[in-house]
């Protein structure tokens, strides 16, 4: 059993049991691992979100249904849609938080039961175990982005030269191949757009960005990204 089949695995035994609780030593029986393994999993599903409490008698653990998926009924197409949006791209913005989302779907599909189901989720096993390259800055961006939070950062530019910026973020944008920030940068008084895998030491500041009027940039972002391309 591979690592991802046991997290699958574990989630469903919690699932099927809920609301009773269930021992590291009953788990581990199920399973056919160790009790310490159980102990590691169940961390994990938990860092990713799983609603997994302990008991109150913080003697085993238990899924907490409520606002949890019931089982979810997806056709081959539709699972396969989901994965490759998921792992096609590990530089999108939330491409990590999408991943945990995907485990947790994978996690709710009802049980399979044709060949071609077992083959498909061995593929949606398969994008969430080989990963993505991963984005330097990238979850401090993220985090910027969500919370309105001003960004300090070092921008790389198409010349390699770095400069130092502060940029009050404004969202994100998909060009032909990479993602960008966008934003008002205080260096350039001005909206530009970043993109993300040339940022580096990226820090958030406690400023709340101020409001901005980017009316006459967002509907011309394709003339903005050549213009932040020349100068950035």
């Amino acid at each position: 059993m591979t690592r991802t089949d046991r997290l699958l695995a574990l989630v469903e035994e919690l699932r099927a049991g809920a609301p009773r609780s269930f021992s590291a030593g009953e788990l581990a029986g199920r399973l056919k691992v160790g009790e310490r393994t159980i102990e590691r999993d169940v961390e994990e599903l938990r860092e990713a979100g799983v609603p997994i409490k302990a008991d109150a008698a913080g003697t085993g653990w238990f899924l907490d249904t409520v606002g949890t998926l019931p089982p979810v009924v997806l056709s081959p197409a539709e699972a396969v849609a989901l994965a490759t949006a998921v792992g096609r791209d590990g530089a999108s913005p939330f491409a990590s938080s999408g991943r945990t989302a995907l485990l947790k779907m994978v996690a709710a599909m009802s049980a399979a039961e044709g060949p071609e189901d077992r083959r498909l989720a061995e593929r949606i096993r398969g994008l969430i175990l080989d990963g993505a390259p991963q984005v330097p800055a990238a979850a401090v961006v993220e985090e910027a982005v969500a919370t309105r939070r001003v960004v300090r950062f070092a921008y790389a530019g198409r010349d390699g030269t770095r400069t130092e910026r502060e940029v009050e973020p404004a969202a994100f944008v998909a060009g032909a191949r990479d993602w960008h920030l966008i934003g008002w940068c205080r260096l350039r008084d001005a909206p530009r757009i970043f993109r993300i895998d040339r940022i580096r030491q990226a820090a958030l500041l406690e400023e709340i960005a101020p409001p901005r009027d980017y009316s006459r940039a967002t509907p011309h972002v394709s003339d903005l990204l050549a213009a932040a391309l020349r100068l950035d």
